[in-house]
């Protein structure tokens, strides 16, 4: 009678534990696809914003005036690092923001062949490297 109560209890017991595993599995791999999704948003976020960066380039170079849409487009990009990566939007993402409004307006107001837009330009694009170079960082740290 002993050794039947003593095996009932064992094998609640060991239920018990298995289940308490598979809880625990379960919680670390929902852990894993949620960070693994963080990473991708983190990714796909900034993948947008250097295909926007680079989109300026041309659109401020052509007489089509496209200039404005281009300079949406990043604003619209650099509002969701701002969402998913705060850290990098304080001074790196002001710079690429500000730079590129500077440019775009200085090709509103100068000839296309000024030093001031030569310069504007340069400016720019090493606000965009230093940019991508703090989010290679951020993505290798995680």
């Amino acid at each position: 009678m002993l050794v039947a109560v003593l095996s009932v209890f064992g094998a609640l017991g060991a239920q018990w534990l298995n289940t308490m595993r598979a809880f625990r599995l379960a919680e670390i791999e929902r852990r894993a696809k949620r960070e693994e999704r963080h990473q991708q948003n983190r990714e796909d976020t900034y993948a947008k914003f250097l295909v926007a960066a680079r989109a300026l380039r041309p659109a401020l170079r052509s007489a089509a005036g496209t200039g404005e849409a281009a300079l949406a487009a990043l604003r619209d990009a650099a509002a969701y690092i701002e969402l998913n990566a705060p850290e990098l939007a304080d001074r790196a993402l002001a710079a690429v923001l500000d730079s590129g409004e500077r440019w775009a307006e200085l090709v509103l107001t100068s000839p296309a062949t000024a030093p001031v837009i030569k310069e504007a330009d340069e400016e720019f694009h090493q606000a965009v490297r230093t940019m991508r170079d703090l989010m290679r960082n951020d993505l290798a740290s995680e």
